[in-house]
């Protein structure tokens, strides 16, 4: 509750009144009344070839409203391998670390760069720069996908690229070198949200995959709403169920798209690493 009168305070209304549906729901409803169903340009119906054919849009936007998720997009080859070839080439910065040196993939050996420093994650920065990851952002599916369950156009795209560094690094150092991903949490974006995120390099459980709880974007009880928006594994668990947990894992391309204000988190990578495209559409 501090925390959240600290960000009324600061004017941050929307990271405050984002968690609540009811909002979000408002929100979409005024997008709709003032602009209207998305144009088929915006929404990416009717515009130039996908990245994925056959893809049932309102069955993936009923599972998003259901589950919180859909998992079912499969980037071509091509578009994985010059997305990758990207990140291999391009200095990195730690997310701790920002302004500080940057450093290349290569020079990462068990979560340590080449000066020493412990990186349990590498940032790539403007990342649309990568044609590949450009064709990611404006492909008519993905963008059909997200303006059907927001109910308008986002007006604000942000793509990240990531690598996260397989390490026998502990999970108290990943947090204090602020890798805090890797604990349940559920995302504010703004008034409306939806990420859709896609794994470069195969990932499983022991390189990063993405763990979530299905349906706990509907169900948060108000102690969740009004409080942290990081909860322990024991309370996500406890109060949705250890069998709507979810670890998404699969070979390079998979691709799912999610309403992140569910609880979800990173797996801790310790055998490889992982290289993730997550590209966030908000309000």
């Amino acid at each position: 509750m501090a925390g959240i009168a600290r960000r009324i305070r600061g004017a941050d209304v929307q990271y405050v009144f984002g968690r609540f549906r009811t909002v979000r729901a408002a929100y979409s409803g005024y997008r709709w009344a003032t602009e209207g169903r998305p144009s088929a340009a915006k929404s990416g119906e009717g515009a130039c070839a996908t990245l994925f054919p056959g893809t049932d849009v309102n069955k993936a936007v009923q599972a998003i409203r259901d589950d919180a998720v859909y998992v079912g997009l499969r980037l071509p080859p091509d578009i994985v391998s010059e997305i990758l070839e990207f990140a291999r080439s391009e200095p990195l910065h730690a997310i701790y670390d920002p302004d500080g040196p940057t450093f290349r993939y290569e020079d990462v050996v068990n979560g340590r760069a080449a000066d020493g420093r412990p990186m349990p994650v590498g940032g790539i920065r403007e990342p649309s720069r990568c044609p590949a990851v450009q064709a990611v952002i404006n492909d008519p599916v993905l963008r059909s996908i997200v303006s059907r369950y927001v109910k308008h156009s986002p007006r604000i795209v942000k793509p990240i690229l990531h690598w996260s560094f397989g390490s026998s690094m502990e999970d108290e150092e990943r947090r204090r070198l602020k890798h805090i991903v890797i604990d349940y949490h559920y995302d504010v974006g703004g008034f409306n949200f939806v990420y859709a995120s896609f794994y470069i390099t195969d990932t499983d459980r022991y390189s990063g995959a993405h763990v979530m709880m299905k349906r706990s974007h509907n169900k948060k009880p108000l102690r969740m709403l009004l409080g942290s928006a990081v909860a322990s594994e024991e309370a996500v668990r406890k109060q949705f169920g250890i069998e709507n947990e979810i670890t998404i894992e699969g070979p390079a391309g998979t691709g799912f798209v999610q309403d992140t204000s569910c609880y979800h988190r990173a797996s801790s990578p310790t055998r490889g690493d992982r290289l993730m495209l997550a590209i966030r559409f908000i309000n």
